[in-house]
């Protein structure tokens, strides 16, 4: 486990537990925002990284061990919350996806030992980074004066990372900066990659940029090449409509801009704006199951399509495993 101490059952002092969307970018600096706060603190703090295809069970977790537990830029399953709240202290979200907004909106989830912050104007990274740098903050303590500048030093990584997550690419660079990440091949779980969070840290801007400028152009022609082989799908057997779909094994690491410019495609052909990447992912060791990444453009809200089938994502990017109808 990814830990600032170890927690057994003999700790005087319970650990905290941070389960953080993986492997995604937005996730893993939501992640380094805790990092930063617990080292500050010197409190302990247990890092898991939870995926979408395969979330963490409470079963899973030795909560006996945690007083709280943070929930970053992924809420979980459904039910999942209400599991964690009846055996840990307390348990934080700190979450911008539509479906947290939609899980947890309710006011039984209000008080008692469950807190949150949902903005789906920030992306989880930038939550995390106010939520944290605002603690050590009110806490008044000049010892932290020197985590704070840490924070305000990598506040402009941050940034970066919620311009690109949040599809909004008004940063100068950004879509390098995004290339230029990807091109580092981090491995974001903290638990295999114990130096995670320093690579993080070390990162230099101006360096990622120049990197991403140089492999735009290589990937624009891989997503070209792919977008040539899109085929017509029937989204729901036909009740939800058709659009474009590829099939993307080979650059499923692409699928975040492949699906824009495939559900451009798919609305210039008179089709919805939705773009449908499928793809398999090792880790399920099934070659069966197919993933399918739902991106759309415009005012298209692919939540209805992809609601009560697996799990449920933005509004504009789901994921879910299904079979579909090719046309």
């Amino acid at each position: 486990m990814a830990s600032l101490s170890v927690a057994n059952d003999n700790s005087i002092q319970k650990s905290a537990a941070v389960l953080y969307h993986y492997p995604c970018p937005d996730g893993a600096f939501a992640a380094l925002a805790a990092y930063l706060y617990f080292k500050a603190t010197s409190l302990p703090a247990i890092f898991f990284p939870n995926t979408v295809y395969n979330p963490i069970k409470p079963d899973q977790l030795p909560l006996h061990q945690f007083s709280h537990v943070y929930l970053l830029d992924f809420v979980g399953p459904s039910g999942f919350v209400r599991q964690l709240s009846s055996n840990v202290p307390r348990v934080v979200i700190l979450d911008h996806h539509k479906t947290a907004m939609e899980a947890l909106g309710g006011t039984s989830f209000e008080g008692e030992n469950v807190s949150k912050v949902i903005d789906m104007e920030r992306s989880g990274a930038t939550i995390a980074f106010d939520y944290f740098k605002h603690k050590l903050l009110e806490s008044g303590k000049n010892s932290y004066d020197e985590m704070i500048g840490e924070f305000d030093r990598v506040r402009r990584v941050f940034e970066y990372i919620e311009d690109g997550d949040l599809w909004r690419w008004r940063l100068e660079n950004s879509k390098a900066f995004s290339s230029g990440l990807k091109d580092l091949n981090l491995e974001f779980n903290a638990q295999l990659n114990p130096s995670l969070f320093d690579q993080l840290l070390s990162l230099n801007l101006e360096s990622v940029i120049s990197q991403g400028r140089e492999s735009l152009s290589v990937k624009q022609k891989l997503i070209d090449d792919t977008l040539d082989q899109s085929y017509e799908i029937a989204l729901g057997g036909g009740a939800s409509g058709r659009c474009l779909a590829v099939n993307a094994d080979s650059v499923s690491e692409l699928r975040s801009e492949l699906g824009q410019q495939l559900a451009t495609k798919s609305r210039n052909l008179k089709l919805r704006g939705i773009g449908a990447i499928v793809y398999r992912v090792p880790e399920l060791e099934n070659d069966e199951m197919l993933k399918i990444s739902l991106r759309s453009v415009d005012i298209e809200d692919t939540t209805p399509i992809s609601e009560g089938i697996w799990w449920r994502w933005t509004s504009k990017c789901q994921f879910f495993h299904d079979m579909f109808c090719r046309i």
